[in-house]
């Protein structure tokens, strides 16, 4: 790799490569979806819970945890392995080949990596995250043997959540701090948010335990109660961001309704599963495109601005109109599609595609244009 060149910065910050393959990820699953491409519907899953999160969560740690542990080693060797081990599950699977095996590599290189790097760095107050990693890593081993894989998968989505739920609350931590340096400036700004970890480590605790509920096929009554209660739980977090000063910019506006529609999203699963309902499998798609592409695609936003320089926090317009396709896909997808058969898989996968289309062609140019940056605090 020849230093100073563009593919050298990106593999060097491992954010920028993977939130970049992460959307050319999404604008791909969309379009096997949308095009109706093979076996679309196990393809755009497989690139979608499979590929797509696990470059998604890759992105971010190897930038977040070699922060919080002061690693000043190169990242290079870390980048190529893992964006190698991506490439090569998406091709085996092209190849009509079980792509998992390379997915539950991956994961377990992450895990290691991480907990690496917080052993060297003297860091012990990671357990939750280091469990969730190596949780993933059982379920996509167990999902090797699984030859239909749904349990597998929709185990694999709340454990997806549960590290969203871990994530956020750090990224939150940002946005409150960021939207009261903005009311009061920053240099006069003598007030702090820290958000409740106690509704954070329930509400984690939940999700978690619906988690292996699904591993381990629970009866749905079991997994209705605790779906129910994650649900609420996530619902209760919404009332600490209830103060002017926070909800005054758009970004605490954009998260507040994030974790409003998980915990709607939630609660539906959950009360669904203790009436048999029958409308599971619409509010798990909803829960997916929701809560784990709209985290993931406005913890991009955030996280990618951040460490391009930008100190006052303000998402392109793309990243807004993003969370509004988003809502678009999950309207059509969760009620209008039992009316018209487009409102199923064609219109939420033109919607999905466009928001990734935008994040790529946005932030490539952001992240060319930028140097990389530390964490503003």
């Amino acid at each position: 790799m020849i230093k100073n060149s563009l593919i050298y910065d990106f593999f060097a910050h491992p954010m920028r490569i993977f939130f970049i393959y992460s959307g050319v990820l999404g604008i791909l699953g969309a379009c096997v979806l949308g095009f109706r491409i093979g076996d679309f519907i196990g393809l755009h899953q497989f690139i979608f819970l499979e590929l797509f999160c696990a470059s998604a969560f890759c992105g971010f740690l190897f930038t977040a945890v070699v922060d919080w542990t002061g690693f000043k080693g190169s990242l290079i060797p870390y980048s190529v392995a893992g964006f190698i081990l991506l490439n090569l599950a998406l091709v085996a699977k092209f190849a009509g080949f079980d792509g998992r095996i390379f997915v539950a590599i991956f994961w377990l290189f992450l895990a290691l990596c991480v907990l690496f790097w917080l052993i060297l760095g003297k860091n012990y107050d990671n357990f939750a995250l280091v469990f969730l990693l190596f949780t993933t890593a059982l379920i996509e081993i167990l999902a090797l043997f699984d030859s239909q894989n749904l349990i597998n998968s929709y185990a694999l989505l709340h454990c997806y959540v549960a590290g969203i739920i871990l994530i956020g609350f750090r990224v939150s931590i940002t946005l409150g701090r960021a939207a009261l340096d903005r009311k009061f400036g920053k240099e006069n700004n003598q007030y702090i948010f820290i958000p409740n970890p106690i509704l954070k480590n329930i509400s984690l605790l939940f999700v978690i335990l619906l988690t292996y509920a699904t591993l381990f096929n629970l009866d749905s009554m079991t997994q209705g109660f605790i779906a129910f209660g994650a649900g609420l739980v996530l619902l209760s977090r919404v009332a600490q961001w209830h103060h002017r000063e926070l909800l005054s910019v758009h970004y605490t506006v954009i998260y507040y309704v994030l974790i409003l529609g998980s915990g709607v999203l939630y609660s539906a699963f959950g009360l669904n599963l203790l009436f048999s309902a029958g409308f599971g499998l619409q509010i798990l798609h909803g829960i997916t495109i929701w809560t784990l592409l709209g985290f993931i695609f406005f913890i991009f936003n955030v996280s990618s601005l951040r460490h391009s320089g930008q100190i006052v926090l303000n998402l392109p317009f793309c990243g807004k109109m993003g969370l509004g396709f988003l809502f678009i896909a999950v309207i059509s997808r969760v009620f209008l599609s039992q009316y018209l058969q487009a409102f199923y898989i064609t219109i939420p996968a033109i919607f999905v595609g466009l928001v990734f289309l935008m994040f790529s062609g946005r932030y490539f140019i952001i992240y060319k244009n930028n140097p990389f940056t530390h964490d503003p605090r």
